[in-house]
């Protein structure tokens, strides 16, 4: 079985539970407020309308790997880690002003529509925005629940809620160097590989990979380091990789607009990289589209233009490969059941031939 296809079958298994889960949050919520059940309605479509389910999947081989036997148990710990990703997107979804997540209405959206018309219509954001993030504090709730219910040793679950907690501080520095390094013109590569080892390897890659090793009894830092020494470029890698495609990918594929990353402002590696090759007028260029809102097809396509021409697409390509290649070979060194080891080299190699 290729990696694309173990990762499906995690997926399925995954997204049952989620619905499971997620039925009886609703079932409970309509008993004390039908407002909370229909949000949880709306989240529950995002949630099972999109997503290849990687947290969980990495989550699952780690715990695999490393010689846990619960799978009925692990599938729990699973779907709770994606609903903490849902968590994170709905609030991500208000910083970066989406409209669509799995091309469906983003949350926030969905509670502004419903003040949209009548006496409460000049507030009508503010109130989707509020209750949206309420909604995205309950699915985190939800989902501490889900493991503190899920059936294992109390002295492992009591690690784990530890180490979960770590992980959810690290992502929110990550979102706020985001946030901050939007707001600047001139911004360092290193302060966007600080974001991205913060906001994207951390969380969505080691995190899941050290959690998966706690639930399996690992005790050892060894190990862990281990781990990280594989998450944490590969991390970084699919950050460039999911920045380049924000701007030069297939809009169906990738499920947004290739204008909302120009026009949220994103510091990503090529576009600091571009700024620091181009010309003065390229330079200029370059910062007056970028952050703009309403964008013409003209002012992406130059946008583009000036991060191919200047090296700078090629510089980031070559620094993902750079990056998945080093995670490669930490992994090949892991001392990790076979299956798990396979998995985790599979998801290096599918993202080098990624197209982008």
């Amino acid at each position: 079985m290729d990696f694309k296809e173990t990762l499906a079958g995690f997926k399925k298994k995954i997204d049952k539970e989620l619905e499971f889960q997620l039925k009886i949050a609703i079932k409970d919520a309509q008993k004390k407020d039908d407002l909370m059940a229909k949000a949880l309605v709306q989240t529950k479509k995002i949630a099972l309308a999109g997503g290849k389910r990687m947290r969980g999947a990495l989550l699952c081989q780690a715990y695999f790997g490393l010689g846990g036997k619960e799978k009925k148990k692990i599938l729990k710990i699973a779907a709770a880690i994606e609903l903490a990703h849902l968590f994170c997107l709905v609030h991500d979804d208000i910083i970066d002003r989406g409209n669509l997540r799995h091309r469906q209405t983003t949350l926030h959206k969905f509670f502004a529509a419903k003040k949209a018309k009548g006496p409460f219509s000049k507030d009508a954001m503010h109130y989707g925005e509020s209750m949206a993030i309420v909604v995205g504090d309950f699915i985190y709730a939800l989902a501490i629940k889900i493991i503190t219910q899920a059936g294992f040793d109390d002295e492992i679950t009591v690690r784990a809620m530890n180490h979960l907690q770590s992980i959810i501080l690290t992502t929110v520095i990550g979102q706020g160097q985001d946030i901050e390094i939007t707001y600047k013109k001139n911004v360092a590569e290193k302060d966007v590989f600080a974001m991205y080892g913060n906001k994207t390897a951390r969380y969505s890659i080691e995190g899941p990979l050290h959690l998966g090793a706690i639930f399996a009894g690992c005790d050892s830092q060894k190990m862990l380091n281990s781990l990280s020494n594989y998450a944490m470029p590969i991390g970084i890698a699919f950050q460039i990789q999911d920045d380049i495609l924000g701007v030069f990918g297939n809009e169906n594929k990738i499920g947004k607009s290739t204008a909302s990353d120009i026009s949220e402002g994103k510091q990503s590696i090529a576009v600091v990289k571009a700024r620091e090759l181009s010309s003065s007028e390229q330079k200029i260029q370059l910062n007056s589209i970028l952050g703009k809102k309403n964008l013409t097809n003209k002012e992406i396509k130059k946008f583009q233009d000036i991060i191919r021409s200047t090296g700078a697409l090629e510089y980031s390509k070559n620094m993902s490969t750079k990056y998945l290649k080093k995670g490669k070979r930490e992994m090949e060194r892991a001392i990790i059941l076979p299956n798990a080891k396979n998995f985790f080299i599979k998801l290096a190699e599918y993202l080098e031939n990624r197209e982008i």
